[in-house]
């Protein structure tokens, strides 16, 4: 008798749980990169998923109140022997697709004076600053065929990018 009420309890309890209300349950907590940008998680290159990226970070000047959340690498599926780039950034205050651009065109230059820069198929970086609602970004899908040295001008260079605002 004990067995069939344990094995009725389990699906009552399960159905019960179930039919919460909405507000019986917490929201989810937002990304890690997010709660990296309000403090709540270590930045800096070390949080870098990919030895290449990561040591070309620590060797970069970023403005002082830009910090870095996160960062990877991996293989292109377009290019064999190039790998895409992604790197996401805390800026301060309220930051916006205009603060953002000029430290990704920043960082596209010097990674186009690195080694890595020679072997970038792609790059996006990002702001995931915690007052935005969704991701903003910026991406070069041909980082190779670019120049990223300041020529025709800055402004030109600032239209390269494919811009993401979610």
């Amino acid at each position: 008798m004990r067995r069939a009420t344990a094995l009725i309890s389990i699906p009552a309890a399960a159905l019960i749980a179930a039919c919460q209300t909405p507000d019986d349950t917490t929201p989810p907590e937002p990304p890690q990169t997010v709660l990296a940008c309000q403090g709540k998680y270590v930045t800096g290159p070390q949080t870098i998923a990919g030895f290449d990226l990561s040591k070309f970070m620590q060797r970069t000047r970023l403005p002082p109140d830009v910090r870095i959340a996160a960062g990877r690498s991996a293989v292109s599926p377009e290019r064999p022997g190039s790998v895409d780039l992604y790197l996401d950034l805390c800026l301060p205050g309220t930051a916006t697709m205009n603060d953002l651009l000029p430290v990704a065109t920043d960082l596209a230059h010097e990674l186009k004076a690195d080694e890595l820069g020679s072997r970038t198929d792609t790059l996006t970086i990002a702001c995931v600053c915690a007052h935005l609602p969704g991701r903003t970004e910026v991406r070069d899908e041909d980082f190779l065929e670019h120049p990223w040295n300041g020529t025709p001008s800055r402004d030109a260079e600032y239209l390269t990018w494919t811009r993401s605002d979610s």
